[in-house]
Order: C-alpha cells, then structure tokens, then sequence
C-alpha cells in the first residue's frame, strides 16, 4: 500500500512542474466526452484535459494503449503509416516514433516514452507520457516535437466500465499561429477519446 500511495506521489511531482496552476475552462462537452483547457505558465499555449467513460473493462483499455499500433488509429492528424516502435525496454515501457501533418505546415514528429505503471490498491493505472526528442536524428523534412507531456488516470468502474482522464501539453515547436495550436488543444483529445470508444469493445 505504502509502496503504491509513493509512486502516485512521484508521478504527480514528476508532471506538476509542466502543468499550469490557472483554472480549467471547459471547452467542449459532447458524446459523453468532456474536454477543458488551461494556459501554461510563461507561454500562450494551452494544456489539455479530457475526460469520458468507456464501455469496457480496464484490462481491455490498458492492453489497447499499450500495443503501439493502435496509437495510429487515435492520434490526431496522423499520417498514415508512420507509427513505429524505435525502442522496447519491457510490455510497460516503450518509445514509439510518430509523425503528423496538416495543411500549409511543415510536418512534425515526435518520440514518446511510455511508461505504464502497475495497478494501485484501488485498480487505477496510470500512464506517463513524455517526448524524447533526441532518440534519433531529425529528417530535414520534418520539425521535431521537443515538448510533450501527458499523464493518463486509467479507473476501473462498475459494470465493466472505465473511467479515462487524460491530461497533456504540448509545444509543437516551430512556427505555427498560436491559434491553430490552441483550436487542436481542444480537437486533438476529443479525437483521440472518440477514436477510442469507438475501437474498444
């Protein structure tokens, strides 16, 4: 129990230095999906959250997250066929390499470490998420996401139900309007939760 209450602590300190501390404005709330924004301290980007429940259970969820593959099927403005996996310490920790485009903007990618934690007391999963940019060398093509930081709060619920929270910044580096990234603050994880209701069964 101590053992479980220790690493949520550090999980929380591990994100709490990236997270804003102003309050969440709700920005969408639709098809059972709730989605809020925040600015970031020292910038006039926004950080996410997202909230929904789905209907099946944790281990179902978990296990789709953790199959790299499917993070092509939910990610927003993906393109197809770019999703790899660069690196497999173990099930629970991988780096997998994406890249997103979208019209008139140079294209993005983006290493993200994965790191899915072991159930706590009350069955909760947590995932943490965190950009790795200098895994492998940048193509001339492409802009390299150097920040990016999400936490997932994955919780069992009655009836073979899940509850998600996902919380996340991103800077996608480069230049790009400020309001086109804040408008895909607020598409991005409405995209990724619908996705996933639709594909978990």
């Amino acid at each position: 129990m101590r053992k479980s209450i220790l690493s949520i602590l550090l999980l929380f300190l591990l994100i709490a230095p990236v997270f804003s501390q102003e309050k969440w404005k709700l920005e969408k709330d639709k098809d059972g999906i709730k989605v809020w924004t925040r600015k970031v301290e020292n910038t006039k980007l926004k950080e996410s959250k997202v909230s929904a429940v789905i209907n099946a259970p944790i281990e179902k969820v978990v296990d789709f997250l953790r199959d790299y593959k499917n993070h092509e099927k939910i990610s927003y403005k993906v393109d197809d066929g770019s999703v790899r996996l660069l690196k497999k310490v173990s099930n629970n920790e991988f780096y997998v390499y994406i890249t997103a485009s979208a019209p008139l903007i140079k294209r993005r990618d983006l290493i993200t470490h994965f790191n899915i934690k072991a159930p706590d007391a009350n069955g909760v999963v947590y995932i943490v998420a965190e950009s790795c940019p200098n895994l492998i060398p940048v193509k001339e093509e492409n802009v390299r996401i150097q920040k990016m930081k999400a936490y997932w709060k994955i919780s069992p619920l009655p009836n073979n139900k899940t509850e998600i929270i996902e919380q996340a910044f991103t800077d996608p580096a480069g230049t790009i309007p400020e309001l086109l990234v804040n408008i895909s603050s607020v598409d991005a994880p409405f995209y990724l939760i619908s996705r996933m209701k639709e594909l978990i069964k």
